[in-house]
């Protein structure tokens, strides 16, 4: 009797044991993390003090943050970044419930020159027309050339007063860190009597004959 029930106990084991071999498994779930199909800036490489703009393409992701300040943007999008003054490198981090991605976008900054107007008066000469004098300085780390500095002036009623469009002053190429004289007259203002406005243009040549500029106003805004 006790050979029997020992017959039927491993029998029923095995059998046990194959059920539980041929019983199919769930397969396990495929985890689908976010994917960043494009981060990059344009332009890229810049000069010193230039901006660029960030740009992205992310799908798949909850939540997207650009690192150095920027934060929590959408899933496409663009954000101008600058002026830099050195090579920098933004960092895009997209997460979801299966994890996180990231890229980087190295933004390269080349030597450049930069120029500030740092001084400047104004004045009559005594036939009635206008002058301005001042200091143009590279404040940047490279030389610009072919500098030039030029002038747009208005009256009151935005009309613009002087005929030849404002007074061109070379300057020539300026190395980083030197400054530059100059000094300008507007003709034919005597009788427009008093100058409201006075804008002034900036420009130059990087390394690559990149022309820049940088302008803003003398007298009023």
């Amino acid at each position: 009797m006790r050979r029997v029930n020992i017959f039927f106990l491993i029998l029923a084991v095995l059998l046990f044991t194959s059920c539980k071999a041929s019983s199919p498994t769930s397969p396990e779930r495929v985890k689908n993390p976010p994917v960043i199909s494009s981060f990059d800036a344009y332009p890229n490489p810049i000069h010193y003090r230039e901006s660029t703009t960030l740009s992205w393409n992310v799908t798949n992701a909850t939540t997207i943050e650009i690192d150095r300040g920027i934060g929590q943007v959408g899933a496409t999008g663009s954000k101008q970044v600058g002026p830099l003054t050195e090579t920098t490198t933004y960092t895009l981090r997209a997460t979801n419930n299966d994890g996180t991605t990231t890229k980087a976008c190295v933004v390269e900054v080349k030597a450049g020159a930069y120029f500030e107007l740092v001084s400047y008066s104004t004045g009559y000469r005594s036939y009635g027309s206008c002058f301005i004098s001042g200091i143009v300085r590279n404040s940047g780390n490279g030389t610009g050339y072919n500098v030039m500095i030029t002038f747009q002036a208005y009256n009151a009623s935005n009309v613009i007063i002087d005929t030849a469009h404002g007074f061109p002053a070379d300057l020539g190429d300026i190395p980083a860190g030197v400054s530059a004289a100059f000094e300008a007259i507007f003709f034919d203002t005597y009788d427009w009597n008093i100058i409201a406005k006075v804008e002034y243009v900036i420009e130059w040549l990087n390394r690559e004959g990149m022309k820049v500029m940088q302008k803003g106003w003398l007298i009023g805004n």
